[in-house]
């Protein structure tokens, strides 16, 4: 893909060129929108993009992990409330293992999902027992009723074509006064600042596209939504996204969420003490300052 995949001109100048997560890629801007993105030098078997150790499915509940995330998207529920007190239907459109759906099922809310990861949608629907599509979308109504919120948790940055998926979702499954939640990476952060080419989060060849704020901003007005709140704090993504990107600068090569979930040792964990106060700090202001290691923008109709 050597065409902007938001605005189709191509026209770009190279930021990273092949990044050492995926050599046969580069990171580019593109100069006519100014959208960050993976030019591919390489065809990618995209059936084993998410068949590898970094995303399997891991048994986790009850963990350490688990709880920080379940913390986090409690906080997410929570802000629903203000903006939806009645509550109502939800989509979590890429809901992987169903944490998010099952927390927002607990608090109220009548919860369907899409997974298109076999392994991840069975578990959502035999862990906590939601109602889940593994279809890919290609246009219309999912479950046959409109939802009072769509959320897309760290799944706009993998589409080829967003803007065009995005258009036929809400228009056919969100209600005129729904609320639209994408959460995404932050290119524009500290910590990718730090790591450069080896930051965390741009996961090439499985991440496309690399916002910013604006450019994400930008592309919620071509959809016809805009900002009602914006945040940029994650304590799984941001807060260890930054002890990663400390960790590069010693020399440290791996996947610090993967070797958490899966492969702890002493040695990893000393590095991560040593470095976590520090890390702590500097991603909460980077937060308070539009920096932090994502992007969470709650939208509703212009």
């Amino acid at each position: 893909m050597n065409q902007c995949p938001l605005c189709g001109k191509e026209d770009f100048t190279v930021i990273y060129k092949q990044p050492d997560q995926y050599p046969d890629a580069d990171i580019v801007r593109c100069n006519q929108c100014g959208h960050r993105y993976s030019v591919l030098r390489k065809e990618v078997n995209t059936n084993a993009l998410y068949a590898d150790e970094i995303y399997k499915v891991v048994e986790n509940r009850d963990s350490v992990f688990d709880r920080i995330i379940e913390k986090e998207y409690t906080q997410v529920i929570r802000q629903l409330s203000i903006f939806k007190p009645a509550k109502g239907n939800l989509l979590d459109f890429g809901c992987g293992k169903g944490k998010f759906g099952s927390l927002a099922k607990e608090k109220g809310w009548q919860v369907k999902c899409v997974e298109t990861s076999p392994e991840r949608a069975e578990y959502a629907a035999k862990v906590y027992g939601l109602d889940v599509s593994t279809e890919f979308y290609s246009g219309g109504s999912i479950f046959d009723i409109s939802f009072d919120v769509l959320t897309l948790f760290h799944v706009l940055e993998h589409l080829p074509h967003p803007k065009t998926l995005l258009a036929g979702l809400i228009k056919d499954n969100l209600k005129a006064d729904g609320l639209l939640i994408i959460e995404v990476p932050n290119i524009k952060s500290w910590q990718s600042g730090i790591a450069g080419g080896n930051w965390i989060h741009l996961d090439v060849p499985r991440h496309i596209h690399h916002f910013t704020p604006e450019r994400l901003e930008q592309f919620a007005r071509e959809i016809g939504f805009k900002p009602v709140k914006k945040t940029f704090f994650s304590f799984h993504l941001g807060v260890l996204g930054m002890v990663d990107s400390l960790l590069k600068l010693s020399g440290y090569k791996k996947n610090i969420i993967y070797e958490l979930k899966n492969k702890k040792s002493k040695t990893l964990i000393l590095k991560i003490a040593l470095v976590f106060p520090v890390a702590w700090l500097m991603e909460h202001l980077a937060c308070a300052m539009g920096k932090g290691g994502v992007i969470r923008l709650y939208l509703g109709r212009k």
